[in-house]
């Protein structure tokens, strides 16, 4: 009878896991989602990319977002690109892109969840070991 306790609590863990997994692999598509819609990149692509590779697949989405960026023209309100220095429209010159803000923020919050992960993982881990 023992073992069946054993048992149901792995289940049940294992279910917890299993649980946790999936939201914050749902987050994390969410956020992708939102952001490549708000800065008008594939969102189909990178929606399904994300929820079916997760982590992995956000260093790629973070290059591709920082090569897509583009800075306002203070005058007219144009879009230039980040590698220009002056507007094509009026000619004023723009600000330069800080590409590093958006990558040092992301990086952040996936280190957070990766360390997040790993806590519960290795909770689920000890709370198995113990019981069993």
């Amino acid at each position: 009878m023992a073992g069946l306790g054993a048992m149901t609590i792995g289940l049940i863990g294992g279910g917890i896991a299993w649980l946790c997994m999936i939201t914050v692999r749902c987050l994390i598509t969410a956020a992708v989602f939102i952001d490549a819609y708000i800065h008008k990149m594939k969102v189909g692509l990178w929606t399904i990319l994300t929820l079916f590779f997760g982590f992995y697949i956000l260093p790629f989405y973070i290059y591709a977002r920082i090569k897509m960026a583009n800075v306002k023209c203070e005058l007219c309100g144009e879009k230039v690109g980040q590698k220009k220095n002056f507007c094509p429209v009026c000619g004023t010159e723009v600000p330069k892109f800080d590409d590093g803000a958006f990558a040092k923020k992301s990086i952040k919050w996936i280190i957070l969840l990766v360390i997040v992960f790993i806590i519960f993982s290795g909770i689920y881990t000890l709370v198995k070991d113990v019981i069993m």
